[in-house]
This record gives C-alpha cells, sequence and structure tokens, in this order.
C-alpha cells in the first residue's frame, strides 16, 4: 500500500485498545495511521465540506 500523505511504503501494525485490537496502516516514512475509523471520519468530513 502506498502512502497518500508522502507516497511512501506503508504496512500493517496490530494496535491495542482498552477493549479491542484492530489493524492499522502506518507509514515507514511520515508515520500517518489510517484505519477503517479514521477513513469514514475523513471521508464524512469531506463530504460535509462538500454540501
Amino acid at each position: 500500500m502506498q502512502c497518500p500523505k508522502c507516497k511512501g511504503l506503508m504496512f500493517s501494525e496490530k494496535y491495542y485498545d482498552y477493549v479491542r485490537s484492530f489493524y492499522a496502516w502506518k507509514c515507514t516514512g511520515c508515520g500517518e495511521l489510517l484505519d477503517p475509523t479514521i477513513l469514514s471520519n475523513r471521508a464524512r468530513r469531506h463530504n460535509f465540506l462538500i454540501g
């Protein structure tokens, strides 16, 4: 996977919350972190700004 921010290499990493564990993509170059929740929030905000 390629980072949308810096076009660097991304890898899957496991993270732990208080209740659950989940996987997210992390960029080796800039440290950008993406998971389904982050992506849906960004899409919702983008749709809100467009109209």
